[in-house]
């Protein structure tokens, strides 16, 4: 029951953006600006910035991620969906789910359009055959984005100032997302593969990722019913 709860919220958010747009367009313009001026800040097309890119993609994604996070629970509000949902027998783990799953499909598609454009742009060694582990990676750092950028947007929502107070609730939680992410990246890109060094940022954001579900799960419910 819950299941097919949480799916037909996810299918309206997708229903919702594939009419309007406005979310998943905004948020791949901006990371592709955003690579274009890191690429002209840090140099020219000949030099080789590999070293630089996990720090490079994972900031990137990250002021990505703020943008379009932030806008999560908008358009419920201004067209009122969201105050049928609280009034709904819909329990608000399902919410919590439902909205997670969402922008986590946002950042996979963010990154189906970054992560090539960051080995044009920056790396001349070895990149495209990590591609596999470097999307491991993400898979988990986007976990660790959805839940804690569900829970901080949903805190922000209720507040005046919610387009100032979201990203000062949310960027502090992305720094040990972007550390583990631009270390697993940087320890399989662009040269021979660190295997070990990959596999304990992945267990770390495993980790971060499990802590975060159990602190939205117990905190969830009062964001809302408060």
């Amino acid at each position: 029951m819950r299941g097919r709860q949480m799916m037909a919220l996810v299918r309206k958010d997708l229903r919702l953006e594939l009419r309007t747009r406005e979310t998943i367009v905004a948020m791949v313009l901006f990371a592709i600006v955003m690579l274009a001026i890191l690429q002209f800040g840090f140099g020219t097309r000949d030099d080789d910035l590999t070293r630089f890119v996990g720090g490079l993609m994972w900031v990137t994604l990250a002021f990505t991620a703020v943008l379009g996070v932030g806008r999560s629970y908008v358009a419920e509000r201004e067209q009122r969906v969201l105050d049928g949902l609280l009034v709904s027998p819909v329990p608000r783990t399902v919410m919590l789910g439902a909205k997670a799953i969402a922008i986590f499909l946002y950042m996979t598609a963010v990154e189906v359009v970054v992560i090539p454009l960051v080995g044009i742009f920056f790396v001349k060694g070895p990149y495209w055959d990590a591609i596999g582990w470097i999307a491991i990676a993400a898979v988990l750092a986007n976990t660790c984005i959805a839940l804690s950028g569900t829970l901080f947007s949903g805190l922000a929502l209720f507040t005046r100032a919610r387009d100032l107070i979201f990203p000062v609730l949310f960027l502090p939680a992305l720094v040990p997302v972007v550390i583990a992410g631009a270390g697993a990246t940087h320890a399989v890109a662009g040269g021979p593969h660190d295997m070990s060094e990959w596999r304990g940022y992945c267990l770390f954001l495993l980790a971060y990722a499990i802590l975060f579900s159990l602190v939205c799960v117990a905190t969830y419910d009062a964001v809302f019913d408060d």
